[in-house]
């Protein structure tokens, strides 16, 4: 017990630095040390992070060109699969050293492309649909039957 005595004074006895306290109101109005803190900040140090950074070196402008011309990537998105097809999906993509995401993408772009392959997938995934409804409405009443014999 001595050892645990032992190491919290030495855990404790180190000094911290001091931080004023926060203002945590919703009033805008700001604690005077943090005012003390931003005025002895130079500016050129006080730019908002929010502004986006408008310097660009001469080396930095073709890349920046490039980059304006690339698609813009959008939310993630989950995607439950069935496991069999998680599988396959998965045993592709680390074989083509690509992401499922990547996969999907360029997937939907072709389907795109050909309507009547996009018909015939949307027919899948209608029944696939009608398949996962009818084992959740199962999975449900599986689970209600159980408890109701627990309770009886």
């Amino acid at each position: 017990m001595a050892e645990v005595n032992d190491i919290r004074s030495l855990l404790t006895a180190k000094s911290r630095a001091k931080v004023a306290p926060r203002d945590s109101s919703l009033s805008g109005k700001r604690s005077l040390a943090a005012d003390e803190a931003v005025s002895t900040t130079p500016p050129q140090q006080q730019r908002s992070t929010t502004e986006p950074i408008s310097e660009s070196t001469p080396e930095s402008l073709p890349l920046q060109a490039e980059l304006a011309n690339l698609p813009k990537m959008g939310k993630r998105l989950a995607v439950h699969l069935e496991e069999s097809v998680r599988e396959k999906l998965m045993q592709i993509c680390d074989r083509q050293d690509i992401t499922p995401e990547i996969f999907f993408e360029a997937a939907f772009i072709l389907l795109q492309d050909h309507p009547e392959l996009l018909d015939e997938a949307l027919e899948n995934a209608k029944v696939r649909l009608a398949q996962r409804k009818r084992a959740g409405l199962m999975r449900r009443t599986v689970a209600l039957m159980q408890k109701c014999e627990e309770k009886f």
